[in-house]
């Protein structure tokens, strides 16, 4: 019993104050920035005299009055005029940049949240939910060390001498994990507790008529096209997603359901973005999505490790296979970061180096991907591995959260291994030791006496090779 508290206590203690790679801070601090100056410059700046001016929709007293309010404050006031408040939205943009860059971090994360806590308590008519929460983000940013990587301040310390560790105390990211899940769990309770009164009816999520009601009403809906879908349709989008809301905290807490959980969340917020007029609501909320996605994921998009080391995938095809080539051309064309390195399968001495454990016939029968990390992927887990770096997944975020899901990753890997095991029927080779190869392998269990044979063909043909002209 005494072991049991104490490895319960020893992990409480390295969930909270143990170390992380801060790149899921850095990315998180980056698209906190991004929304910022773009909320500043798109729509707070163009409308700062009707919205926070004297002569604007509130009148001075009015404005006074809310600022009066318990736990409103600001540096601002009703008659603050134009001239000043135009200049606090510029200093915030360049608050923003600060973040994108990770020049003067926290401090740049600490004025911007004083700044726009400031505007936002001027009118908190122009308000949803999306503004709360990006106040609340830039607030924990503000706790967080992001400036440990992907920053301007990393590099100008490592020039006067002291390289930083990338790693961090992770109690910060905790509390703003912690923040999103509650704002999940306390959104799918009201969901499902709501009452209409008006029609004595369950709530509109119980009844799967949410999505439908909110695509039908003009004043957040980005179209009218949509307003013609049926109830039926939407119903199960409407339940999958409460159930998804009041569940999040359980599904990201395993790794197993982690990627489930964050891409039914993009999934969800995506969709809720392209039919839905709620400002950056839902880029706000994907922003968090980031502490909880592995930092080597985020260093393999940005390139490069903290201490300048480029980090370059490891694809391992079958070079006689006229399919595995054409695959291999077609990554190619996507790798636009050169992020990509080509090896042949049939060098075994540098497949054994890399892989250990992995088989000659388990190599024959699927592409292998190995990460810098030192995991390494198979088929269509391979290709999954591969869009962090890959910028074209970048854009069609959608795609990459498909992948993750249950029923379309099981239908990837369906595809996949049909594909691999009907490739030989369909291919063209253009030589004779791609012909040879595939009548080998074609159609056949990867038993040893197959591969002894694969093997000494290709023994044979990497000798020719080398033999002089």
């Amino acid at each position: 019993m005494a072991q049991t508290v104490m490895r319960a206590l020893l992990a409480m203690r390295d969930y909270w104050f143990g170390r992380e790679h801060a790149a899921p801070m850095a990315a998180f601090r980056i698209s906190l920035g991004l929304i910022v100056f773009l909320d500043t410059a798109l729509t707070l700046l163009p409308h700062a005299a009707r919205w926070f001016g004297a002569d604007g929709f509130h009148s001075p007293g009015e404005t006074q009055w809310w600022l009066d309010q318990p736990g409103r404050w600001g540096l601002f006031n009703g008659t603050t005029d134009i001239t000043s408040l135009r200049l606090g939205l510029c200093a915030l943009m360049l608050c923003s940049w600060g973040l994108i860059a990770g020049l003067a971090t926290r401090l740049s994360a600490a004025c911007a949240f004083v700044l726009l806590m400031s505007f936002h308590h001027l009118n908190p008519n122009m308000l949803n939910a999306g503004d709360a929460l990006l106040r609340i983000g830039l607030f924990y940013l503000a706790l967080m060390p992001s400036w440990r990587a992907l920053s301007l301040d990393r590099r100008i310390l490592a020039r006067f001498g002291w390289q930083a560790d990338p790693s961090a105390p992770v109690w910060s990211l905790r509390l703003a994990q912690i923040q999103l899940c509650i704002m999940y769990v306390a959104t799918g309770i009201d969901k499902a507790a709501r009452f209409d009164a008006a029609n004595l009816g369950a709530s509109a999520w119980f009844d799967g008529s949410a999505i439908s009601k909110a695509l039908r009403f003009t004043t957040i809906a980005r179209t009218e096209w949509m307003a013609w879908v049926p109830v039926w349709a939407t119903a199960p989008m409407a339940w999958v997603t409460l159930l998804w809301e009041i569940l999040f905290p359980v599904l990201v807490m395993f790794r197993r359901t982690r990627p489930w959980a964050l891409a039914l969340g993009v999934l969800v917020h995506g969709g809720i973005f392209l039919t839905m007029e709620v400002t950056h609501f839902s880029l706000t909320t994907l922003s968090f999505y980031w502490l909880f996605v592995p930092a080597s994921v985020i260093m393999d998009m940005a390139g490069k490790s903290e201490d300048g080391e480029r980090r370059v995938y490891r694809v391992f095809f079958d070079t006689m296979c006229p399919v595995c080539n054409r695959a291999k051309r077609q990554l190619e064309r996507l790798d636009w970061l050169g992020r990509l390195k080509f090896e042949d399968l049939h060098d075994r001495r540098l497949c054994e180096q890399a892989m250990p454990g992995v088989t000659y016939a388990q190599q024959l029968r699927a592409m292998y991907v190995l990460r810098p990390d030192g995991q390494y992927f198979a088929g269509f887990a391979a290709l999954r591995a591969l869009m962090p770096v890959l910028p074209m997944f970048w854009v069609l975020w959608p795609i990459w959260a498909l992948a993750w899901l249950p029923g379309f990753s099981h239908l990837g890997h369906a595809i996949y291994r049909w594909i691999a095991r009907n490739r030989f029927k369909y291919a063209a080779c253009d030589s004779e030791v791609c012909s040879l190869h595939l009548k080998l392998i074609a159609g056949k269990e990867m038993d040893d006496e197959v591969i002894a044979q694969v093997v000494a063909l290709h023994e044979r043909f990497n000798k020719a090779k080398a033999a002089p002209q």
